[in-house]
């Protein structure tokens, strides 16, 4: 079983690579070649793709060689922070490991996306791509953390349907649980 929890790990971790990659896909294949039709069909669909999941304001987006990215900047710091920490977890042993979550940290790395959009958001002041590019990468770094700890804590939700399904020792089960998500010893 835990190579299947490792395996399902790797495909995340995977996934988010290859989002992450994805992103510079257009200006690395518009810079080697502006007008080669297939080039520019994969550049349309990853905006297409990109489209659902992110505003894609021409003022808020990066652009490179004049060729803009599919998602804005903090998208694009968010989605490389997550790549990266999930790599850096993985490197670690991380994925199927259980532990406690620390919410202090969880606040402090979700905190400058959070200061940065919301200041924005109320009209207190107009952020620049750089601001974005910066108060993302801790977001993404934090996700990456929260997708570490939520993914063993499904494991041992599913353990405890299990033990309640089976008559099993649900109390040990529970206590796993406890020592995951309860913030206070």
């Amino acid at each position: 079983m835990a190579n299947v929890k490792r395996l399902i790990f790797d495909v995340i971790v995977g996934a988010y690579v290859i989002i992450a990659l994805s992103i510079f896909l257009p200006w690395v294949l518009l810079s080697i070649a502006p007008h080669n039709g297939t080039f520019l069909a994969i550049c349309d669909f990853l905006g297409w793709f990109y489209s659902y999941m992110c505003h894609q304001l021409p003022f808020r987006t990066l652009y490179f060689n004049d060729i803009r990215m599919p998602v804005c900047a903090r998208d694009t710091s968010i989605y490389l922070a997550t790549a990266l920490g999930l790599l850096f977890f993985r490197l670690k042993g991380y994925g199927t490991k259980e532990f406690k979550m620390n919410y202090v940290l969880l606040v402090l790395l979700f905190l400058p996306t959070a200061l940065d959009g919301f200041t924005q958001l109320f009209g207190f002041r107009e952020s620049t791509n750089l601001l974005r590019l910066i108060a993302g990468f801790p977001f993404g770094l934090g996700y990456a953390y929260l997708i570490v700890w939520a993914l063993p804590l499904i494991y041992v939700l599913i353990d405890l349907i299990l033990a309640a399904k089976n008559n099993g020792d649900t109390d040990s089960v529970i206590k796993r649980i406890k020592n995951m998500v309860w913030p206070f010893k």
